[in-house]
């Protein structure tokens, strides 16, 4: 857990989000937890306060971008993103996912994980890690983007100055400037818990989640030039924070209607 936490400290190019990005996406679900949900989470992560969770909850929802380099876990890249065809205006799994190794399916592997019942407390802290990482990772449009760039990972772009990758824009250069201080950050996570959702979660609304980020990939997350303007910035922050805001109601749906299910913790070894 140490490393989770001196990871939080600086930003990972490869991190989707960063963990800026996480942390509000995961503070913002908390937020609208019911009861009963937040209760088993916070039995999950063994905290008895509000300011234990909001720490607890950053680490986890960063941790599974600081195993890329863990030989234990080398099988999970392929988790964080989905490939789709610039042709294809849907998800489809076998097309798409065919051996269950990509974002969309993560999230289905790790909720049903959080929602067994009897699974050893270490086992369940890292399904929740892992579903509010992937739930984020899902609402970065480029995380449902192309092959053919490794997610504009190949696309060079130029932003106020700075080299870099369109990947690396949209996932970390734009949100580290937009929230430079702690207020940016808190209010962020505000903005982020406002669209709370009535339904309740669905498995097979994950390939509309994955199909609507796709479509965001197609057509706002390239600029028509490798120099990126301020509006093109603003527009691309604009989407930013409307994917924040479904990617914390989505996951809090989730965890609602899987958190209960699973709270009788086993008493097996950790």
């Amino acid at each position: 857990m140490a490393s989770a936490a001196i990871a939080l400290l600086e930003p990972r190019q490869s991190a989707a989000w960063g963990p800026l990005g996480h942390a509000t996406i995961g503070q913002a679900a908390v937020l609208q937890l019911d009861a009963p949900a937040r209760a088993a989470l916070m039995s999950i992560l063994a905290v008895k306060s509000a300011d234990e969770m909001s720490e607890a909850v950053d680490e986890a929802c960063f941790w599974p971008d600081t195993l890329r380099d863990s030989s234990e876990w080398s099988w999970s890249a392929p988790l964080h993103y989905v490939n789709m065809p610039r042709s294809s205006d849907r998800y489809e799994r076998q097309r798409d996912c065919p051996e269950g190794l990509c974002v969309t399916e993560g999230v289905l592997k790790y909720a049903a994980e959080l929602g067994r019942p009897g699974l050893a407390r270490t086992r369940r802290w890292q399904a929740f890690a892992w579903l509010c990482h992937l739930v984020g990772d899902l609402h970065q449009p480029l995380h449902a983007g192309f092959r053919d760039d490794r997610g504009a990972n190949h696309v060079n772009i130029v932003y106020q100055g700075e080299h870099s990758n369109l990947h690396r824009f949209w996932d970390s250069l734009l949100v580290n400037e937009r929230l430079a201080g702690g207020r940016s950050r808190a209010a962020a996570v505000e903005r982020a818990a406002a669209q709370r959702m009535e339904t309740h979660w669905n498995p097979a609304d994950l390939a509309d989640w994955t199909t609507e980020s796709h479509a965001l990939a197609v057509d706002r997350a390239y600029p028509p030039g490798p120099v990126i303007d301020a509006d093109f910035a603003d527009a691309s922050w604009e989407v930013i924070q409307l994917q924040w805001r479904r990617a914390a109601g989505r996951l809090s749906l989730l965890l609602n209607g899987v958190l209960p299910a699973g709270s009788a913790l086993s008493d097996e070894a950790d």
